[in-house]
């Protein structure tokens, strides 16, 4: 069908018109430039070294002698996304506030892992559901304990 045909017969088609593409942001929230995985690749060695967590970069070279896990453990994901070995770690909220102070920036929003999208924000607040499992089985049992101590 040629382009206007439908307007001869009495039908009104309109052309959609798909908007451009927004141009990716070039600096996160803070003002900070994006750092590409391609660069925190070059940040690997012992003097140097940068990981990203939860999409956000940071630069832990200072931090790799008084980490309580020891130095290898950063060096194993130097110049990588850490968040699955720093998660399962299962970090404290001390922990967790400590790092902000190695945050250098961001990655791009096209190079972030789909899957950590909030993440950071639900494996901080985590620690109340396992408290509550051996508060509730306590619970279980005392009531389970006294039910049939009374027979």
């Amino acid at each position: 069908q040629q382009a206007g045909t439908g307007a001869r017969h009495g039908l009104m088609v309109q052309e959609e018109q798909t908007p451009a593409a927004e141009p990716e942001p070039t600096v996160d929230d803070k003002g900070r430039k994006f750092i590409s995985l391609e660069e925190l690749g070059k940040h690997k060695t012992k003097d140097d070294v940068w990981m990203t967590i939860h999409n956000k970069v940071y630069n832990v070279t200072k931090y790799l002698d008084e980490h309580p896990g020891g130095e290898e453990v950063l060096m194993d994901r130097a110049g990588q996304n850490a968040t699955m070995d720093y998660e399962d770690v299962g970090h404290s909220k001390d922990a967790r506030k400590q790092l902000d102070k190695f945050e250098i920036g961001e990655l791009p929003p096209s190079e972030r892992s789909k899957d950590e999208a909030g993440s950071a924000d639900a494996a901080a607040g985590g620690g109340g559901l396992m408290l509550a499992i051996p508060v509730l089985l306590a619970a279980v049992g005392a009531g389970y304990y006294f039910y049939f101590s009374e027979q």
